[in-house]
C-alpha cells in the first residue's frame, strides 16, 4: 500500500490589515485627497506636476505617449532613464543605474508607466468637464485673482484646452491646497487689498444728551444705634435679653435618652 503523497505547495496565511478608509483609498481622481491628508507640498517644485493624476479621459494614444515599459528595448529604458533622471531620483532615491533587471530597475518601470497613464507624457487628453463641475474647483474659479497670475487670463469655458489649460488647473489646484490647510491651521485671512488706516489717537467723546428727570443724591452712610449704660442695664433687668439665654441654654442640654439608638446602624427606628 503506498502511502498519500504530501503537498509540496506553500500554505498561504491570509492576514487583513486595516488601512483608513479616507487616505488609503483608491478614488481619488483628482489627486486632492493628497495635498489635503498627507504632509507639507513643496508647491515650488515643479517635478510634482509630473506625476499629477489629473483626470482624463482614459484613452492613452501610445502613438503619442510611446510604448509601456515592457515592451521598450534597453536603448530606449536608458535613454528614458537619462533624460528623466532627476525626477526618477526624487521619487525613488538615487541609485547607479542597473545593467539588469533589479529591484531599483523594475520600480523605474512601475514609474514610468504610472506618469504615462497620467497623460504627463501626451497623448491622454484632460477631462476639462471635470474641472469645471467640480465645487471646490469652482470655488477656485471664482476667487482666484487672476489678475495676479502672470500668463494667465481668468478661464474662459467655451475653449477648454485653451481658454482653462492645465497651467489654469495647477493653480486652482494649489490655491485648493493652500487654503484648506489655512483653515485647518487657523492661519487663513482674508487679503489685505485696501490702505492701511492711521494710528488711532483717543479723543474725548461728546454728547447734547441730557437727561429727562433729577438723579437724586447719594446719601452717605449714617452711624449705626447705641445704646448707653443705663439702657443697657435696663434692659438686662427687664428680662428682653431672655431670647438670647434660651438658645444657649437649648444648644447646651443633651438629647433624651430612649428614643435615639447606640448602635444607628442596625437602628429601624
Amino acid at each position: 500500500m503506498s502511502r498519500p503523497r504530501r503537498s509540496t505547495k506553500p500554505k498561504v496565511i491570509t492576514q487583513t490589515v486595516y488601512k483608513n478608509p479616507l487616505t488609503a483609498s483608491t478614488y481619488d481622481p483628482d489627486g486632492l485627497q493628497t495635498i489635503l491628508t498627507g504632509g507639507d507640498v513643496d508647491w515650488d517644485d515643479s517635478s510634482m506636476w509630473d506625476l499629477w493624476p489629473w483626470v482624463t479621459y482614459g484613452v492613452v494614444d501610445a502613438s503619442v505617449a510611446g510604448p509601456v515599459w515592457a515592451d521598450m528595448d534597453k536603448d530606449a529604458k536608458t535613454i528614458w532613464y537619462e533624460e528623466n533622471k532627476d525626477l526618477v531620483e526624487s521619487q525613488l532615491g538615487a541609485n547607479p543605474w542597473p545593467t539588469l533587471f533589479g529591484d531599483y530597475h523594475v520600480a523605474v518601470g512601475t514609474l514610468y508607466d504610472k506618469i504615462r497613464e497620467q497623460g504627463a507624457m501626451g497623448g491622454t487628453e484632460i477631462d476639462y468637464s471635470y474641472y469645471q463641475n467640480d465645487s471646490l474647483y469652482q470655488l477656485a474659479w471664482a476667487t482666484v485673482n487672476w489678475d495676479d497670475v502672470e500668463g494667465l487670463d481668468a478661464p474662459d469655458w467655451t475653449t477648454p484646452g485653451e481658454g482653462v489649460t492645465q497651467e489654469h488647473l495647477k493653480v486652482a489646484t494649489e490655491y485648493i491646497g493652500r487654503t484648506f490647510r489655512s483653515v485647518a491651521n487657523d492661519s487663513y485671512r482674508m487679503p489685505w487689498d485696501a490702505e492701511l488706516p492711521g494710528k488711532w489717537e483717543p479723543v474725548e467723546m461728546k454728547t447734547d444728551y441730557k437727561t429727562p428727570f433729577d438723579i437724586p443724591g447719594i446719601v452717605q452712610k449714617l452711624p449705626g444705634p447705641s445704646m448707653s449704660p443705663n439702657l443697657k442695664a435696663l434692659k438686662v433687668r427687664s428680662g428682653s435679653n431672655m431670647e438670647g439665654v434660651f438658645k444657649t441654654v437649648q444648644t447646651n442640654t443633651p438629647n433624651q435618652t430612649g428614643f435615639v439608638s447606640k448602635t444607628p446602624e442596625t437602628s429601624t427606628t
